[in-house]
């Protein structure tokens, strides 16, 4: 129960947007796989690979903490399918995904995050597509436009739009879970001399993580019922809703 339990944090209760679903028309852009003769007539010609793909509406929540504490945490937050018995959770626990995982800074009293979708830490948006890179980059080269140098992307992680199931026309029941847990700062990593962090996407180093705990933690373990609900844990159900209106290249 120590190492669960965060004593004088207490999560009293989390409040979510309507999470909604739908799927979209994508239309990626696969140019580059015409022959071209010359690269003058790049630009002349556009291929597109049309697909259908699941997307969600981004979506903010609102945590109220009452802490006794001041300093900084983490808070973890997994979502998992809906179970009724208390009991359940022994077996539902292997299908509780991670989503989220970020550094609060807590002050005695009552304490409010409000969280979007947008900013989940294991997520990513979709790249920018070869051809538009392309175009930026000839613009630049001819004097057109300024290049950004220090524009960066994410090359590794999961997919923004499946952050959600498709969930029903009716609403799906699901479950959020979060759980607040010191913050302890990790040891310094040795690297290997030949280790780059920007082929492994930082797995093996720990540079991904803020602290030591497990992935999935706390349910990587045999759960004791005895000791596992404590107040810096909460489970918030929600519904999820999918609706059949098809969207192009949405952006919300």
């Amino acid at each position: 129960m120590d190492e669960l339990n965060f004593n004088g944090v207490i999560i009293k209760d989390v409040a979510f947007d309507k999470l909604m679903t739908y799927f979209d028309f994508f239309d990626a852009d696969v140019s580059n796989v015409l022959p071209m003769q010359s690269t003058d007539k790049y630009f002349d010609y556009s291929v597109f690979a049309r697909q259908r793909r699941l997307n969600h509406k981004p979506f903010s929540y609102t945590m109220n903490v009452m802490s006794e504490y001041s300093g900084k945490a983490i808070v973890r937050m997994f979502v998992g399918p809906k179970f009724d018995r208390f009991f359940d959770l022994q077996f539902y626990k292997k299908y509780f995904v991670e989503v989220d995982q970020y550094l609060v800074d807590f002050t005695a009293g009552k304490n409010t995050f409000v969280r979007n979708s947008r900013d989940f830490y294991w997520s990513v948006k979709d790249r920018t597509m070869y051809t538009d890179l392309y175009k930026k980059i000839m613009l630049g080269i001819n004097g057109q436009e300024k290049f950004a140098l220090d524009m960066s992307e994410a090359h590794c992680g999961f997919p923004d739009r499946l952050i959600l199931p498709k969930g029903w026309t009716n609403g799906m029941p699901m479950q959020f879970y979060f759980i607040i847990t010191p913050y302890t700062a990790q040891s310094t990593y040795e690297k290997a001399d030949f280790y780059d962090k920007t082929v492994s996407c930082g797995v093996g180093s720990g540079m991904r993580y803020y602290d030591t705990l497990p992935m999935g933690y706390p349910f990587d373990r045999v759960i004791n019922f005895n000791y596992f609900y404590t107040k810096n844990m909460y489970f918030k159900d929600v519904f999820i809703y999918h609706t059949d209106e098809m969207k192009m290249n949405q952006t919300f």
